[in-house]
């Protein structure tokens, strides 16, 4: 009977051990599940993708491209869920951690254009394609803050809240935690993010219909 009582310990034992074990430096590493959500105008997606790129080298400092959007973008065809595109100005060097805001000489937050379920061209919405979209000119203040750090596992992570005020009084607002792509332009190759500042946007409502024309 000992024997047995032993033989179910020793297993019990072994179970427990393997499951902290992990094949590459023998301790078990969690995974790291992206989460985050959006919320406009009574509508909330989840974001589990985030993109931060340096587009431009301008006036003392970086301009940087932030995506946020419920699943990874494609280069062509549709982006299910929401897509949070943003353009921020960081001054000095390749620092992005901080509060950024609309009216800001140091920090801040230049463009906004927000889509859901728009088709992608070369990474970028066609315009009119989507369910519903919102374009810079509706937007009048917003913030957003980005802070990178790096987990016990040396894992660089991202994490980001945001709140931004359209002209009607609606708040386009989230949050977002968990691992991101770091583009960097100016020290490596890679997908730049445009600006996205010259084009002709039409504005749609939620059932597709085309509001009006702006530039």
């Amino acid at each position: 009977m000992k024997k047995i009582i032993f033989l179910m310990m020793l297993a019990i034992a072994s179970v427990s051990l393997t499951s902290c074990v992990n094949d590459d430096d023998g301790y078990f590493v969690p995974d790291i599940i992206n989460t985050g959500q959006i919320n406009y105008q009574g509508v909330s997606f989840p974001i589990r993708n985030a993109v931060v790129s340096d587009i431009e080298k301008a006036d003392g400092g970086y301009y940087y491209g932030v995506e946020l959007s419920t699943n990874v973008v494609p280069a062509n065809g549709r982006l299910a869920g929401a897509y949070l595109y943003l353009k921020i100005y960081q001054r000095g060097d390749l620092i992005f951690n901080g509060n950024y805001i609309t009216n800001s000489d140091l920090r801040g937050l230049d463009y906004i254009e927000y889509y859901e379920n728009p088709v992608m061209s070369g990474y970028i919405p066609i315009i009119g394609s989507g369910s519903f979209e919102v374009h810079d000119d509706q937007f009048q203040s917003g913030a957003i803050y980005l802070e990178n750090y790096f987990d016990n596992y040396n894992r660089s992570l991202l994490t980001s809240t945001f709140s931004i005020k359209d002209y009607n009084g609606n708040t386009l607002s989230g949050d977002f935690n968990g691992l991101f792509d770091f583009i960097e332009k100016y020290k490596k190759s890679g997908k730049v993010v445009s600006a996205k500042s010259s084009s002709i946007r039409i504005r749609t409502d939620r059932n597709g219909n085309t509001i009006n024309k702006i530039r």
